[in-house]
């Protein structure tokens, strides 16, 4: 667990089960950067996992997973669980992903260098590690975010905090308040897409 204290965390918030925390820290945060926090500390169900966050822009912090990056690393996830459950939720959240990419401020490329690869848990997934240079994330292996590891829907808390944080602080951005919009439509997508897959595993559990 990475360590910090109470007067670090800049926001604090809970996945819809309340059971994973983000914290948002505005530890080593420079005066000339347009963003409030760098470092987000995330539960993975069994310890804390600290990540960089840059927003991807020239006045951003110029080491971390980029706003853009997130996105698209929820996006190719949620592209397995589409192929695995097609009526499963995914494809809103999908779309909603889709919209948010296209909406964000012009900065890094698209993909930005983000590999993938299988992890050392169990999973019907191809992949549940996402890797940028030296940086890894870790995702849950199963589709109902309940094993160790960063739940998709925390990918996505990160961003919508991010964007909340700096179109308060740039109102003028009109196209921030959109893209937000359209992640917190793929965050309520997300929510809707674990219960399901969740009710569907009970059942399963219950006829076997």
């Amino acid at each position: 667990m990475i360590d910090f204290s109470d007067d670090e965390i800049f926001a604090e918030r809970r996945t819809a089960d309340g059971k994973r925390f983000v914290f948002f820290l505005g530890t080593d945060v420079l005066p000339y950067w347009e963003q409030r926090f760098w470092t987000v500390v995330l539960d993975t169900g069994a310890d804390g996992v600290g990540i960089p966050v840059r927003y991807g822009t020239v006045a951003s912090a110029s080491v971390g997973w980029s706003l853009r990056q997130l996105l698209c690393v929820a996006k190719a996830r949620m592209a397995l669980e589409q192929a695995r459950a097609p009526e499963g939720g995914a494809q809103a959240v999908l779309d909603a992903l889709g919209r948010a990419i296209r909406l964000l401020p012009q900065g890094d490329l698209p993909g930005g260098g983000v590999s993938f690869a299988p992890g050392v848990l169990p999973s019907p997934y191809s992949w549940t590690e996402a890797r940028y240079g030296d940086l890894d994330l870790g995702l849950c292996p199963d589709p109902e975010s309940r094993d160790e590891g960063i739940a998709p829907e925390q990918l996505l808390i990160v961003v919508d905090e991010a964007l909340r944080e700096w179109s308060e602080r740039a109102p003028y951005l009109s196209r921030l308040w959109t893209c937000r919009n359209a992640v917190r439509e793929a965050l309520a997508a997300e929510i809707r897409r674990v219960r399901i897959a969740r009710d569907a595993a009970e059942d399963a559990g219950g006829a076997g």
